[in-house]
């Protein structure tokens, strides 16, 4: 299967299997080959909860060497928050690996992706990890974009909401009430559009009330994977 899109999921299994649904829904009429690694989410999640991040990029590693030794030619993270990672996996593995915002580097490439022209605010949805770490919003504010994140409480709220129903594919009433709050709050803070920076969270969209366009990472990401599987 040289060639391949390797995949590192299962943090957790329903992002994983969007990745491979709108991977292989791109490549029709035909399909893609996709090699996936599919991590333990538990065990992954109580290690970064506790501050073991070593053991998190381990596992990370070894799934991408893992994949790289079975054919993959390119090789994605199913998850935001496991772009941490993201540096240590592409500097094991002997192909590339391509990163959860490199769609939104370039301001080419953030227009092609629904994104308003420089200057304008865009607000991002995630982890805590996620947006403490700057996954989109260092490319973003290197493109020339204003970077909006949630305030403090609601950041908190939208995490747990993340990392509980909404990553085990069983999102709560209060789940999406704590999104639908965080995505009002930067629309209040001027948000010209916002970018779903969860895996999770386009498996939820259809249950958001948007002011503003959504911009889904998790869309953008796979179309840069096929491209890079075909040269």
């Amino acid at each position: 299967m040289a060639g391949a899109i390797g995949l590192i999921g299962g943090t957790g299994w329903p992002s994983t299997a969007l990745y491979y649904e709108r991977l292989n829904r791109l490549a029709e009429p035909g399909t893609v080959p996709v090699l996936i690694a599919s991590l333990s989410f538990a065990p992954v999640l109580a290690d970064a909860e506790r501050g073991r991040f070593d053991l998190v990029t381990a596992a990370f590693v070894a799934a991408g060497q893992g994949l790289a030794a079975a054919g993959a030619g390119v090789i994605g993270l199913c998850a935001a928050t496991a772009h941490l990672a993201f540096d240590a996996v592409a500097a094991a593995v002997p192909v590339p690996c391509l990163h959860i915002a490199e769609p939104f580097r370039r301001p080419a490439d953030l227009l092609s992706n629904g994104l308003p022209s420089k200057g304008a605010a865009v607000g991002v949805l995630g982890t805590a990890q996620t947006l403490e770490q700057g996954v989109f919003s260092g490319p973003l504010a290197a493109a020339g974009h204003r970077v909006v994140t949630p305030g403090a409480g609601l950041a908190a709220g939208l995490d747990r909401a993340i990392k509980t129903g909404i990553s085990s594919g069983r999102p709560t009433p209060a789940d999406i009430a704590a999104v639908q709050a965080a995505l009002d709050d930067l629309v209040a803070g001027g948000a010209d559009a916002v970018v779903l920076g969860c895996t999770e969270l386009p498996l939820i969209r259809d249950r958001l009330r948007p002011a503003v366009p959504l911009i889904d990472a998790v869309a953008a990401h796979c179309q840069a994977l096929l491209s890079r599987s075909r040269g």
